[in-house]
């Protein structure tokens, strides 16, 4: 009886503007498999093609396991916040930039997240009519494959997190026989192990950049993690499949994927296995694992706009349900019009914009014990309206990314800008008994001259 309570709970919707109660929480492999039909999928193979097409293997697997090391710190460190405290990442962020500043990231990462959709569905729906051999100047079929994929892909994001994991159930063991595949293909093609290695990449490029991109990439899905780890059931959980996930399966991925361009020298996953023959088949394997990623993307989007201080239409479900159905409308215009060109300076985009945002998330809950009790009230209310600190940090960080891609890694360096501007200002404020908010206005009041 209990059993049929529950599913039924998760069928009337994924509350995104209060915490996730513990009979909605699912069990760990169920999240985990979420998890892992988030990083498998088409985009991600082809960063991994793009990393074996301009990197020597060993170089190649270098970066890959700092992208693997990174990519997993940063998701943990975000991940437990969401299974501690049951909140989405947009509830999450306004505790760094305040009830009403929240909506500048909020709006930001939403945006990105429609045009990430908006990428796997070109990439995808560009894959499969150059299979079939559909000309893109057949516009009523071109458009048509388009409208059915992207239908597709919103389908189990616009029900609830129960229907994303059934995808996921096919989507990622799919995926996993590809790059077995891949793997096999590839060291068959290239003349074993040993002369893959001693292959040199088609182009070249510094690690620097390439890690950048390696790394970059997930950094929008970690920041925003919580909409997913908050369906575990304790923080330890969410560690463990985070730790698998990009840890384990996202190298797994990138390496299977340069494994096939230092083979082969292409860096396409398509024309990778075109050259195996098992170009149809693999399509089947990539398009489910595009499916569940696709679906999480817009998920995140319409969770980030569905939070305060945007206005709520009639309830909590319906309210994201047409949040989302906006998402998913300029997404299809984007994958309809928008630039093919993008991928590669998206990938950087992400890197600037987004990892400061994670990094403030990181510093206000890991480094000031005094500000949890904030996360632990019952009407989930931050103490501030606006985080001048945090955009301050925020700003400074982008910049720095941006400006210094010539010196040691942009990422690091703008999030590490980014934590200690952060640090510095709230560890002043607190200790003075004040949030950045109002030690801002004494600042401004008292260097007014007095009458």
């Amino acid at each position: 009886m209990k059993e049929t309570t529950i599913e039924n709970e998760l069928e009337r919707g994924d509350e995104v503007r209060s915490r996730l109660p513990a009979s909605k929480r699912l069990g760990f492999w169920s999240n985990t498999f979420i998890l892992w039909g988030l990083v498998l999928t088409v985009t991600s193979l082809l960063v991994g093609g793009l990393v074996g097409s301009q990197l020597a293997f060993k170089d190649a697997v270098i970066v890959i396991a700092m992208a693997g090391v990174f990519n997993s710190l940063v998701a943990i460190l975000i991940g437990i916040i969401g299974a501690r405290t049951g909140y989405t990442s947009a509830m999450i962020f306004r505790y760094s930039y305040g009830v009403k500043g929240v909506l500048l990231p909020n709006f930001i990462i939403a945006i990105t997240t429609v045009i990430w959709f908006a990428v796997i569905l070109n990439l995808t729906r560009d894959s499969f009519v150059g299979i079939i051999g559909v000309s893109t100047e057949s516009s009523v079929l071109f458009y048509g494959i388009t409208l059915l994929m992207a239908i597709l892909f919103l389908i189990p994001a616009y029900k609830t997190m129960k229907w994303i994991a059934y995808v996921n159930y096919l989507a990622v063991p799919a995926i996993v026989f590809i790059l077995i595949v891949t793997v096999w293909g590839a060291l068959d093609a290239g003349g074993g192990l040993m002369a893959i290695i001693d292959k040199s990449p088609v182009a070249s490029a510094s690690s620097f950049v390439v890690f950048t991109a390696a790394a970059g990439g997930w950094l929008h899905a970690n920041t925003v993690i919580s909409d997913f780890t908050r369906f575990y059931k304790t923080g330890k959980q969410a560690a463990l499949g985070l730790f698998l996930t990009y840890g384990v399966m996202m190298v797994f991925q990138y390496i299977g994927a340069t494994l096939g361009a230092l083979a082969t020298g292409e860096w396409n996953i398509f024309l990778i296995m075109d050259q195996f023959g098992l170009l149809e088949i693999s399509f089947l394997a990539i398009f489910l694992g595009s499916w569940s990623t696709a679906m999480a993307a817009i998920y995140f989007g319409a969770n980030m706009m569905s939070t305060p201080p945007m206005p709520k239409y009639k309830t909590e479900e319906k309210n994201r349900k047409l949040v989302l159905l906006i998402s998913w409308g300029i997404a299809l215009f984007f994958a309809w019009y928008g630039p093919d060109q993008i991928f590669n300076f998206f990938l950087q985009f992400l890197s600037w914009v987004i990892g400061p945002i994670a990094m403030t998330v990181i510093i206000d809950y890991w480094l000031f014990p005094e500000k949890r009790g904030l996360y632990e009230r019952a009407d989930g209310s931050p103490d501030m309206v606006i985080n001048p600190a945090a955009f301050l940090a925020w700003v400074v960080g982008f910049l720095i990314g941006y400006f210094s891609q010539e010196f040691f890694i942009s990422l690091i360096n703008g999030m590490l800008t980014t934590g200690v501007i952060y640090y510095a200002w709230m560890r002043i404020a607190l200790n003075q008994g004040l949030t950045p908010e109002t030690q801002l206005k004494k600042w401004f009041s008292s260097s007014k001259p007095e009458k």
